[in-house]
Order: structure tokens, then C-alpha cells, then sequence
């Protein structure tokens, strides 16, 4: 009789008893433990990573940086007469709010590709899983270093002076960081095991964008303003925008981030613990 039969006689699903859960989880905080002590291998396979992406380039990942601020100079101008609105006050608000979406949207996709992509280290090496997803976080937040340099040469433009307020938005950008993480360890596992989860993030983040208040405004919405406030994404550009801005982000952008950073943790440890012992073989 098969251990998974219910008491018809049919097959059913073998469920992994209550000690195996423990034994697994312990595996999986001993992975990221591990992960964490080896910080020197995912940093160097990040940085190795982003210099061969751009070997034989004069310039390298300042390509980045130049593509960012075409965008932002192209976009941001067109929409600003669109909308009929000065380019000092709309350049900032496009540049800011472009670069913390394009820095989660690729970390959405760089997460689903983290085992993927490292699949013949993973047959050949024996490394803790959670390096493979903490090199393609790592990979995207250089990347996104080199965009948010685009930014600057807007400054001196559009003659706009530092505030101390700026200070706020490293808190920011920590949430935003801190948020990639279990995002990355979520879709990493599920991207593995189901391979049409990596096309259709693409596809949720291409509309998402247009959702989100980066090239308009809350405001313009009126009374249906609540569609962007139940935004997690507008919550975690705001966090950085804002006091770029000069403002000081709402304290509900600061609850909505954090919760999101819980549901993304509860969300992605069982996830990460179930599947890593099949990762391998999913690959």
C-alpha cells in the first residue's frame, strides 16, 4: 500500500512528515548561513558577472548609465509637455521614479533566473543555493548604482541644490534592497520549478509600470487616487523619490514597504525550504 493512499484506496499526496519539515528548515537556515559566511564568492561572481556583460567595452557598465539618462532626457521631456507641466519639477520626478522601477523590475527578472542561470555551477559546484540568489541581488543593485549615477548631470542642469532631507531616501533605498531579497529567494525556486513564471513576470512588470505613478502623478487620478495608494511599487519609489524631492515620505509608505517585506518573508521561506532539495534536479 502506497504511504500517500487515502482511505478509498485512491493515490494521494505524500506529505513530508512534521520532523522532515524541521530537518529541511534547519538545512535551509544552514544554507543561508553558509551563503552569508561565503559572502566573498557571490560578490565575486556578481562583480565577474557585470564585467563580462560588458567585456571589449570602452567604457563598460557606464553604458547603463548613459542608456539611463537618454531615457530620462527623451521621456521625461516629451511627457512633461504632455502634461503641460515645468521639466524642473517634472525631470526629477520621471528621473527618480524611473530608476527605482527599472531597479525592481530587474531584480523581479534577474530573481527568476538566479538558478536558471547558474545551472552548470550548480551541477558541477557545491555551493549554498541562497549564493546564487544573493549574486543575481547583488548583480542588480550595481546595476542599479550605475543608473542612479544618471541622475546627477539633472542636477547641475536643472540647477538643483543638495538638502539634507536627501539624507532619507538611504532609508529608502534599504527598503527597496531589503525587498529584493525574499523576492528574489520567491521567484528563484518557483521560476525553476515552473518555467512560464519568467515570461509572465516580464509581462506583469511591463504593466505594472503603466499602473504605477512614474511617468504621472497621483494627483491626476482625482478622486480615484486610491488605485495608486494600494501600489506597493509607488510605496517603494516614494520611499526614494520623495525626499529627493524634498518631502518627506508618508508614514504610510514606510508601513506599506515593511508589510510587503513580511508577506514577500512569509511567502518565500517555505518556498525556499520545499524546494531547495529539488533545485538541482529542476535545473
Amino acid at each position: 500500500m502506497m504511504r500517500g493512499a487515502n482511505a478509498r484506496g485512491g493515490q494521494g499526496v505524500e506529505r513530508l512528515p512534521h520532523s522532515g519539515w524541521r530537518e529541511q528548515a534547519g538545512l535551509a537556515v544552514q544554507d543561508v548561513r553558509d551563503a552569508l559566511r561565503g559572502h566573498h564568492a557571490w560578490v565575486a561572481l556578481a562583480w565577474m558577472d557585470i564585467k563580462h556583460r560588458y567585456r571589449r567595452s570602452v567604457i563598460g557598465p557606464f553604458w547603463i548609465t548613459i542608456t539611463m539618462m537618454v531615457l530620462i532626457a527623451g521621456i521625461g521631456t516629451l511627457y512633461g509637455l504632455l502634461f503641460r507641466l515645468p521639466l524642473r519639477e517634472y525631470l526629477p520626478y520621471i528621473a527618480l521614479g524611473d530608476i527605482v522601477w527599472i531597479y525592481m523590475s530587474t531584480a523581479a527578472q534577474e530573481g527568476c533566473g538566479a538558478f536558471t542561470g547558474s545551472e552548470n555551477m550548480i551541477r558541477s559546484l557545491k555551493l549554498p543555493f541562497m549564493t546564487h540568489i544573493m549574486r543575481a541581488v547583488l548583480r542588480t543593485f550595481i546595476v542599479f548604482l550605475h543608473g542612479a549615477v544618471a541622475y546627477i548631470p539633472f542636477l547641475f542642469i536643472l540647477q538643483i541644490s543638495p538638502e539634507w532631507i536627501w539624507l532619507m531616501a538611504i532609508p529608502g533605498v534599504v527598503l527597496v534592497a531589503a525587498m529584493t531579497v525574499p523576492l528574489s529567494m520567491l521567484l528563484a525556486v518557483a521560476a525553476t520549478r515552473f518555467r512560464d513564471i519568467q515570461p509572465s513576470i516580464a509581462n506583469v512588470m511591463q504593466l505594472a509600470f503603466f499602473l504605477t505613478p512614474i511617468i504621472w502623478k497621483p494627483d491626476m487620478l482625482g478622486e480615484h487616487r486610491w488605485v495608486a495608494d494600494i501600489n506597493p511599487f509607488y510605496h517603494f519609489i516614494q520611499v526614494v523619490r520623495a525626499p529627493m524631492m524634498g518631502e518627506m515620505p508618508s508614514t504610510l509608505s514606510y508601513l506599506y514597504c515593511v508589510g510587503f517585506i513580511l508577506a514577500l518573508v512569509i511567502l518565500a521561506v517555505p518556498v525556499f525550504v520545499l524546494g531547495r532539495r529539488k533545485i538541482s534536479v529542476w535545473v
